[in-house]
C-alpha cells in the first residue's frame, strides 16, 4: 500500500539527493561555496519556475529547504574531506 506520507517523504529526500548532488558537482569543480549556492539556486527555481509558474507541480517551501539542506550537507562534507 501507498500513502501520502511515504509519498511525502520520498519526494523530500529526492529534493535532498538533488541539493547533495547539484552541490558536490559544483562545490568539487569550483568550489564549496560555489557549490552551496547553485543548490540553493537549482531549488529555488525549480520552485518558482517549474512548479509555480508553469503549474506542473506544486510549490512547496520545504522542497526549496530539503534542497538547500543536500545542499548545505555536500558543502559541509567538502570542507572536511578537501579541508579549507
Amino acid at each position: 500500500m501507498f500513502h501520502y506520507e511515504t509519498m511525502m517523504k520520498q519526494d523530500k529526500l529526492k529534493h535532498l539527493l538533488v541539493g547533495v548532488s547539484v552541490s558536490l558537482v559544483f562545490g568539487v569543480q569550483f568550489s564549496p561555496l560555489i557549490g552551496l549556492i547553485a543548490a540553493a539556486i537549482v531549488g529555488a527555481l525549480k520552485e518558482i519556475i517549474w512548479d509555480w509558474l508553469l503549474k506542473k507541480g506544486t510549490p512547496e517551501f520545504m522542497d526549496f529547504l530539503a534542497t538547500a539542506l543536500g545542499g548545505a550537507i555536500a558543502y559541509m562534507a567538502i570542507k572536511l574531506i578537501l579541508g579549507g
